[in-house]
């Protein structure tokens, strides 16, 4: 063969290798029935161990459409992890959707910023441990078991016809028949966080963490209604602290979208929408109600995880979310403190923002009412909603208001409001005291009082 013949065909045969190699799909987003993955680096060969303690251990993973990027993966990822380096092995693990970093090779890269991002989990409120399995049965289940083979999860898909299993370029984890109609879906079940393209529908909730590093659920969540879409703090009854309204629509849903969280009446006409930063072009966003009550929006940009936007706007700002100073406490341009000296103390002197409690013991309905009394603090307004207290009463004065909260053992505060009369004001009795916060007249255009009820001491003691 000619030399520059056989120059030419070398040169063909390694474009056409070059061109094979680009082509390799180097992810592995789909699985079937009777696999099993453990919890193991054995067993999950593709595994990390980022800078903060954190670990990431992938069952399937689909690599971003660009070819690197912001992942997303199936797997196991490490729980309540320390926030150094060093701070100790991790021990609970989440069998969870993640969004990692990855190389053009599918290979888990950027452990000092890449830190996983869980956006949804299966076992949040039970961590398994190593050895942990979880197994895509025979029948087409997904069950999650312990070390010791109890089990923690499962997916309820047994004899559904389920033929496969995958990990999707939106992060939605899905499970299909032999005809591709899905049978289960991620995208159903929402923890705390919703993707683009991710549906919050009537039923269901987004409830917060507990913590940055207890994953269990709180009593923070949001969730859509017929007329609005509402954040609460999980009381008897829920007291409210965000509210979007929008006319009455059976089925309303609210779906997040690159560039909006709309509300829509089935089958899709839209109700009402709050403008978000679209995503970027490669990069990857999502928003999670976080355990403060913020719902914020995340996104990879560009070599780090931010904070983009804050999707609940509150009135008059921030000191109006229901935990931003504990219970008790009082929030006062974002600082904290206890509501009075002579009847409350901190919970933790170092910490004002873990709240604080009577210095008598707190009333109940075991207290009688001769033993009860309430703490007047003019000044001080309350977050929760009107529509959602435990009783309202209107056009009253503040002494009638006090004595609806001292005759009802249920209410554990009452709130007065009134403009220039405070002989005629409203009442608003609430059945748990969460944070309360200075009031701002000049903002709100009227007066307010909280009136909170504590045990009474054999000297201070008053009866109304």
């Amino acid at each position: 063969m000619p030399r520059d013949t056989l120059l030419l065909a070398v040169a063909l045969a390694l474009g056409v290798l070059a061109v094979g190699l680009h082509a390799q799909p180097f992810d592995y987003p789909s699985g079937r029935p009777s696999t099993s993955w453990a919890n193991t680096d054995a067993s999950l060969t593709h595994h990390v161990t980022f800078m903060d303690g954190s670990v990431a251990r992938a069952a399937l993973l689909r690599l971003n459409p660009a070819g690197f990027g912001p992942s997303y993966a199936f797997g196991f990822f490490c729980t309540n992890h320390g926030t150094a380096a060093g701070a100790g092995p991790c021990n609970d693990f989440l069998l969870a959707v993640a969004v990692v970093y990855c190389n053009s090779g599918a290979l888990m890269t950027s452990v000092v910023a890449g830190i996983p991002q869980v956006v949804w989990s299966a076992n949040r409120a039970r961590p398994v441990g190593e050895g942990a399995t979880v197994q895509f049965t025979p029948a087409g289940d997904l069950v999650l078991k312990a070390t010791d083979g109890t089990l923690v999860w499962s997916a309820g898909t047994a004899g559904k016809s389920v033929a496969g299993i995958s990990i999707n370029s939106d992060g939605n984890l899905v499970m299909v028949d032999g005809t591709n109609r899905t049978v289960w879906q991620s995208f159903d079940h929402p923890t705390d966080t919703l993707l683009v393209g991710q549906s919050l529908r009537q039923g269901a909730r987004l409830t917060a963490n507990t913590s940055a590093v207890n994953w269990s659920e709180s009593r923070l969540y949001l969730t859509v209604a017929d007329d609005s879409l509402s954040a609460y703090v999980d009381a008897k009854p829920p007291q409210r602290y965000y509210h979007l309204g929008f006319t009455k629509a059976a089925g309303a849903y609210a779906t997040y979208t690159n560039g909006s969280l709309t509300v829509f009446a089935p089958p899709a006409a839209p109700l009402t929408t709050v403008q978000l930063p679209a995503v970027g072009a490669g990069t990857v966003q999502y928003m999670r109600l976080e355990y403060d009550g913020h719902l914020r929006l995340y996104e990879w940009r560009p070599a780090r995880w931010a904070p983009v936007f804050d999707v609940l706007r509150l009135f008059p700002d921030d000191c109006a979310f229901p935990t931003v100073c504990g219970a008790y406490g009082v929030c006062t341009d974002m600082q904290c403190s206890c509501p009075d000296a002579a009847n409350f103390r901190p919970v933790d002197f170092r910490r004002p923002n873990r709240g604080c409690v009577p210095a008598a013991a707190p009333a109940s309905c075991a207290t009688p009412r001769r033993a009860q009394r309430l703490v007047s603090l003019p000044g001080l307004a309350y977050f929760n909603d009107h529509a959602t207290g435990l009783r309202t009463l209107e056009r009253v004065s503040e002494g009638a208001c006090k004595k609806a909260c001292l005759d009802d053992c249920k209410c554990m505060a009452a709130q007065f409001i009134y403009g220039a009369d405070a002989g005629d004001g409203f009442c608003y009795l609430q059945s748990e005291v969460f944070s309360l916060e200075t009031s701002l007249p000049e903002v709100v255009h009227y007066n307010s009082t909280m009136h909170l009820k504590v045990q009474a001491t054999r000297t201070s003691a008053r009866i109304i």
